[in-house]
């Protein structure tokens, strides 16, 4: 939930006891992620000399919790304990590393050459939470790191309705909920639908490029094939036989060799994909669309030997009895 700069001036129980009358609502606090800050800070251990350069959030202990924070060292800390402190900070575990800075007892740090507190050494299964420095809001003000929009992170039950966001924004701000913007991860059938969707599209993307690779080859093949031919076409046409008998005699050669490609490629790719679906899957489902291919394979072959039919039926008689 994204809220606007104003709302940094109200107190985090402010906020979540407005959020914890809305029956879905498990859990929520200000969790603001880097990419949200659009910063970094220089961090120094005094006993080691090691500086590192990281990324900046900003998270209440409520919010941490929300964002499933471990603790390796020292704690989180309560709302209204860390409320009001300016020199306090957490380390995620990977900064902690690269500072040689094992535990909280270790000292203060020196961010941009002011000292803070480290009160916990954090890590979670998102990424970024172990490669940050994590300011509470009173330290990011203090600091000058305090962003724009304070980023309030709520865990539910259930779906995020569209209802459900409207109902949070209007009990965050009743007198202008336009300035709340409620995002939500998407469900599970979201994510299958949208997985689907992209892997059809790929699927479609691979089609196209390997008709056109079969369209290039097959076409290849023929005109090969026709310039090892050209005495058999040429007996054809000095016996009278017309071009059009001779072009069709090609094209259908392409059209058997194209079906024969099409059956061969279905049969041997369906066996694949089905023995590669058995270590996972137990059910092997064919998609109807590709029963069509044999067919689409017979007609690419067909256009594919339109061009060499064409060509090799040019040339008369007598210069490709010589041939």
């Amino acid at each position: 939930m994204l809220l606007p700069a104003t709302s940094w001036e109200a107190e985090e129980s402010t906020l979540l006891s407005v959020l914890g009358s809305q029956p879905q609502v498990v859990d929520a606090g200000t969790l603001v992620p880097p990419d949200r800050t659009d910063g970094s800070v220089v961090i120094t251990n005094p006993r080691t000399d090691r500086t590192v350069e990281s990324a900046i959030g900003v998270a209440t202990p409520s919010g941490l919790r929300t964002g499933d924070a471990t603790v390796k060292s020292g704690g989180l800390g309560a709302d209204e304990v860390i409320s009001g402190e300016e020199g306090v900070v957490y380390l995620g575990t990977r900064v902690a590393r690269e500072l040689e800075y094992p535990d909280v007892a270790a000292g203060p740090v020196l961010i941009d050459g002011r000292e803070f507190t480290v009160i916990g050494i954090i890590a979670s299964d998102e990424a970024w939470m172990s490669a940050s420095v994590v300011f509470p809001p009173d330290s990011a003000k203090a600091g000058g790191y305090l962003p724009d929009n304070r980023v309030i992170t709520v865990s539910t039950e259930g779906n995020v309705t569209k209802r459900l966001q409207q109902r949070i924004a209007l009990a965050i701000e009743p007198a202008a909920p336009d300035t709340v913007t409620v995002l939500s991860s998407p469900s599970a059938q979201e994510l299958r639908t949208e997985i689907l969707n992209r892997g059809t599209s790929l699927t479609g993307l691979i089609g196209i490029i390997a008709g056109a690779t079969a369209f290039l080859t097959l076409a290849a093949t023929t005109f090969a094939s026709l310039t090892e031919r050209r005495r058999e076409m040429g007996l054809y046409l000095a016996l009278g036989y017309t071009r059009s008998f001779v072009s069709g005699q090609i094209v259908v050669e392409g059209t058997i060799v194209g079906a024969l490609g099409g059956v061969v490629g279905f049969l041997v790719g369906t066996l694949v994909a089905a023995a590669v679906s058995a270590g996972s899957y137990p059910m092997f489902i064919l998609p109807t669309v590709l029963l069509v291919l044999p067919g689409a394979a017979a007609v690419l072959g067909c256009i594919s030997a339109l061009i060499p039919a064409w060509a090799a039926t040019r040339v008369s008689p007598s210069e490709l009895l010589r041939a």
